[in-house]
């Protein structure tokens, strides 16, 4: 919400708080004279495009970017990132198991080891 006092109602991660922020130029956050501008898209992705504003909290005076961006974007990076989350656990799941079928293949062979040295002492 916009306020009479110049700022929005916004997340300030300095205060870890919503706290009023008023609009900076991003190069005064940055220090890049291409910070600008404010519209803003990936090379790579040119799909993937933004809108970018500097930000000052009028409580702490905190400096910070943020980024204005499609929902349908952060739809999919959150259902990234929860792939991506329960991709790790199962390859810290597979890792764990890899490790322990790792150790009882040894003991494995080394059991197999002394069974064909037996087997070879009883020939002689």
């Amino acid at each position: 919400m916009k306020y009479m006092t110049g700022g929005t109602d916004m997340w300030c991660p300095k205060c870890a708080e919503i706290r009023t922020c008023k609009a900076i130029p991003g190069a005064q956050v940055t220090a890049h004279a291409s910070d600008y501008a404010q519209r803003f898209f990936h090379p790579k992705h040119p799909d993937l495009n933004w809108f970018q504003r500097g930000r000052q909290c009028l409580s702490c005076g905190h400096r910070f970017i943020t980024g204005e961006m499609a929902r349908e974007f952060l739809y999919e990076l959150v259902e990234l990132r929860d792939a991506l989350a329960d991709l790790k656990k199962h390859a810290e799941t597979y890792a764990s198991e890899s490790e322990k079928a790792s150790k009882s293949l040894q003991e494995l062979t080394r059991s197999l080891s002394v069974l064909r040295a037996l087997d070879i002492y009883k020939k002689v």
